[in-house]
């Protein structure tokens, strides 16, 4: 599945589900976006088309400032229907980085692309003034796109060029439990540790995060998050052998809108 095609379906979930269900309850909603640090840490594995003897491991160590300065293009997008009891939340982040990298006589040109597109949907099991206990569950979309130009530099043989165009995507089932602690009047605590399993070979996540409701209708967010990410398509030594095995951390300022 595409990445348009999540957008359409995420769409169409909640123009059927909320609206539908609010003439049974008076439901809030609320969507914004913001800023984000990102560190990455981990491997990105791929076929080295016959350029070399063996695949190819690249050690993927970016923190912010790396990031920042290997980014092309990058956007985001939360939001939460809610109606006290039940709660749906969405996002849709899209990241691309372009950079190159040389080791020995094998120099390259890489252009990254990830798109992730999530929906949970929560009920509470446990309430005790301030604190709310919910279990989460729903999918979690991963679209990667790489593409790497590469050049092997030989003293005597001269130079070989090849390209690799790959292309990934995976659905995960994510399962999960959060806590929500009322701080003050207007402050809250929001925490969240899920699972996904299905499409990736695990996906571990946590994250959380201190709001303050500054205005009736604004609300802002500081949240962490915290993600271990291992994918794996096909075997080491194909053609289209690709592995994805990254940490992921996230430090993020969010504003939203709410009604």
């Amino acid at each position: 599945m595409k990445a348009k095609n999540i957008y359409v379906l995420i769409a169409l979930i909640l123009f059927l589900v909320t609206p539908a269900t609010s003439a049974l309850a008076e439901w809030n909603f609320g969507i914004g976006t913001g800023f984000t640090l990102l560190n990455l840490d981990g491997d990105i594995g791929i076929d080295t088309q016959g350029l070399v003897s063996v695949p190819v491991k690249l050690d993927v160590s970016l923190d912010p400032d790396d990031v920042n300065d290997l980014m092309k293009s990058a956007f985001g997008v939360a939001g939460y229907a809610t109606d006290g009891t039940w709660k749906v939340t969405y996002s849709i982040a899209y990241l691309e980085l372009e950079g190159d990298g040389k080791a020995r006589n094998l120099s390259a040109d890489i252009d990254f692309k990830t798109t992730i597109a999530e929906l949970l949907v929560s009920y509470p099991v446990y309430k005790s003034d301030p604190v709310t206990l919910s279990l989460a569950g729903g999918l979690r979309y991963t679209d990667q796109e790489i593409d790497i130009d590469m050049t092997l530099t030989r003293p005597i043989l001269g130079t070989l060029k090849r390209s690799n165009d790959n292309e990934n995507d995976w659905t995960d089932a994510v399962v999960g439990i959060a806590a929500d602690v009322k701080l003050a009047e207007n402050w809250s605590w929001n925490t969240l540790a899920d699972a996904g399993f299905g499409g990736s070979e695990g996906t571990y996540t946590a994250r959380t995060g201190v709001t303050w409701r500054f205005l009736p209708s604004w609300s802002t967010t500081l949240s962490a998050k915290y993600a271990a990410v291992e994918f794996e398509d096909g075997n080491k030594g194909d053609l289209d052998w690709y592995l994805y095995d990254v940490d992921e951390t996230y430090l993020g300022l969010g504003v939203l809108y709410n009604w």
